[in-house]
């Protein structure tokens, strides 16, 4: 038999317990409604509260995160610089230009949908998806896409 430890009003980092709300029903141990410092709430398990694995609602992780941003002197160097982002006439168009590892089918812009069995030929440019379309031969996918290419790709080069 355990016996439950009441953590109520307690403090654990950021988190003040507020009340019990259920148990985790994979390990059985309690879980408790929190207050942040922050203003927001969240649940805690209390093995994470009493061993310190949780000390806030994650605004903590997000506050380290960002303050490592600010003082990473390579990341302030470039802060600001819009040709870190591959823009074109204010638009990222890397998706419709670039190969991912992930390709398949070869081609870019082109994938095959296992759950409908058709391949997808996207065409993503100046913010918006222009093409999205299903087909049934990879054949159609590639000439529908080619052509999007020819018509925006090629008359931005010149």
């Amino acid at each position: 038999m355990t016996r439950a430890i009441d953590l109520t009003q307690q403090t654990f980092g950021r988190l003040t317990v507020l009340k019990k709300v259920a148990c985790n029903p994979l390990n059985g141990n309690a879980q408790w409604l929190c207050q942040c410092r922050c203003g927001r709430q969240t649940v805690a398990d209390s093995y994470a509260l009493r061993h310190g694995k949780v000390k806030s609602c994650g605004c903590w992780a997000r506050e380290k995160s960002a303050e490592v941003i600010r003082h990473n002197p390579k990341t302030r160097a470039s802060m600001g610089h819009s040709s870190n982002l591959g823009i074109q006439n204010h638009h990222t168009d890397l998706p419709s230009r670039i190969k991912s590892k992930r390709n398949k089918s070869g081609v870019i812009g082109v994938s095959w949908n296992k759950s409908n069995q058709r391949w997808v030929a996207h065409f993503y440019y100046k913010g918006q998806y222009l093409l999205n379309k299903q087909f049934v031969h990879f054949e159609d996918a590639v000439a529908a896409r080619r052509a999007y290419e020819q018509r925006y790709l090629a008359a931005n080069q010149q």
